[in-house]
């Protein structure tokens, strides 16, 4: 059985000569997104092949919004950006099939590049790479400049390098072997001051109360913890939550959610090798909302319609952990 080729060249190969590239990310993309986006819109440039990053909703978090603007990454939000019908799409960190990301309609997608599971059902696209047992698209994308002509400038080893970190959590979870080569050859090229203190400047002191409220309200259950945030906030602020939660000895597995944009966004957390973090999300939002990931970490969106109150959610999650462990034995 031929295995098809996956590398830079093999994408180019599949896209229409003369047309413009759309790379978009997931609707509220993250660093690696970010970053995986761009690596791969400066691969197209060294190439002479015209593209534009997009990202279907907003861009949250000041840490990365500070990115962008100090690295100049040109990123557009597909509301305010022209399309044309001859477009084609590259999605990015992201995979058609799964509702964290807004497809345009009519638009050819001519290629998948992710490291998430596929969905049970993707929506078809001209070329796949799809490598779940990376830890971050970043790493996928640096690959592609190891297999071309041309190395990543200064900038865009920068941002491939704060694309790995964020999605590893620091290379502590989720960590491949092509993760480590590819930090190991970026680390170097990037540079990692700029890039660190954009990373550790990620909250303010607005936040303040939001981390008051998380703990007043955090409820723990045999290593699983729970959260809910009732003011408006971020899904990059939820996410540092989730993280910080593991920290406590008595807890494996974290869940926060709180209102950001009208829906209830979700951050879990697991560094239990028997819990794995997409599939609880998912079992938990059954019939209310949408969730995913990888084993360590993931997310998921409920809308408001569908959302009865922070007990309800707190006893889905009880419940679909419980269920999945008693699976498991």
């Amino acid at each position: 059985m031929n295995v098809p080729e996956k590398s830079f060249d093999a994408l180019v190969r599949h896209l229409k000569h003369g047309s413009r590239i759309l790379v978009q990310t997931h609707d509220f993309p993250d660093f690696d997104a970010i970053a995986a986006a761009y690596g791969l819109f400066c691969l197209f440039e060294t190439y002479g092949l015209p593209s534009f990053i997009v990202y279907g909703e907003e861009i949250q978090g000041f840490s990365l919004g500070e990115t962008i603007r100090t690295l100049k990454i040109p990123v557009h939000r597909l509301k305010e950006f022209p399309t044309d019908s001859q477009d084609q799409v590259i999605l990015v960190d992201c995979c058609p099939g799964n509702k964290n990301v807004t497809l345009l309609p009519g638009l050819t997608i001519a290629g998948v590049i992710d490291h998430h599971p596929l969905p049970s059902e993707p929506e078809p696209a001209l070329y796949w790479d799809v490598r779940d047992h990376y830890g971050s698209c970043s790493t996928l994308i640096w690959e592609y400049f190891a297999g071309s002509s041309f190395l990543p400038t200064k900038i865009a080893a920068t941002a491939l390098l704060m694309g790995i970190m964020m999605d590893t959590n620091y290379l502590t979870r989720g960590v491949s072997q092509a993760d480590l080569d590819a930090f190991s050859a970026l680390y170097f090229r990037a540079d990692w001051i700029s890039g660190n203190y954009l990373l550790n400047n990620s909250l303010s002191v607005q936040n303040v109360s939001i981390f008051q409220e998380g703990l007043e309200h955090l409820r723990v259950y045999k290593g699983f913890c729970f959260t809910f945030i009732s003011k408006e906030t971020d899904s990059d602020t939820i996410a540092v939550m989730a993280d910080d939660y593991l920290r406590f000895h008595e807890v494996a597995f974290s869940v926060v959610a709180g209102l950001n944009q009208g829906e209830i966004k979700i951050s879990v957390r697991s560094e239990d090798p028997g819990l794995a973090a997409s599939k609880v999300v998912q079992r938990a939002l059954k019939g209310i909302g949408f969730g995913g990931g990888h084993n360590h970490m993931g997310g998921g969106t409920v809308s408001l319609t569908n959302y009865t109150g922070p007990d309800d959610l707190y006893e889905r999650f009880r419940a679909a952990i419980d269920s999945y462990i008693h699976e498991a034995t």
